[in-house]
């Protein structure tokens, strides 16, 4: 009777990696290299086995800044079926880069009880401090992302006056 209370008590769903990239080029294995940084990360700071077999998503060749991606909005579906126990990215960029859809994504995964990792920053949200630095980590990459797009702009500006 006592294993079957501690069985039910056992968490057994998966553990998910995310990986995205802006841009679909031949350089590189941007995508292979979020996988295996993030596995080690997991198996690190969750304990897990070598041979753990994590699920895996991914989205090749779209925004950070939408949040219709297909393998994104299908883990979101499998958090929603019972599937994820927790989430790992490399950086939090990957997941998002827009502060309300990152803040929105941490209340979605507090309700499915779901705990976010991420590689870079040495990130796990069962620790509350965590939750602060991806706040912080969010408005940073938000903020680039629009020095980035008014940058741009400003040389788009300037190639059109030179008639370029």
């Amino acid at each position: 009777m006592m294993k079957k209370q501690k069985r039910n008590n056992e968490d057994n769903r998966g553990i998910a990696i995310y990986a995205r990239k802006s841009r679909i080029t031949n350089k590189g294995d941007s995508i292979g290299v979020q996988f295996k940084q993030c596995a080690e990360y997991a198996k690190r700071e969750l304990q897990l086995n070598d041979n753990y077999n994590f699920m895996e998503y991914e989205d090749k060749g779209l925004s950070g800044y939408y949040s219709d991606r297909p393998d994104f909005q299908r883990m979101l579906h499998d958090i929603e079926m019972g599937k994820i126990r927790a989430i790992v990215c490399y950086k939090s960029d990957r997941i998002g880069r827009k502060t309300s859809d990152l803040l929105r994504l941490l209340d979605f995964l507090e309700k499915h009880k779901v705990d976010l990792l991420i590689c870079s920053n040495n990130i796990n949200t069962a620790s509350g401090v965590s939750k602060i630095f991806i706040q912080i980590f969010a408005v940073v990459a938000e903020f680039e992302r629009d020095t980035l797009t008014e940058r741009i702009a400003d040389n788009m500006m300037e190639l059109a006056k030179d008639g370029r």
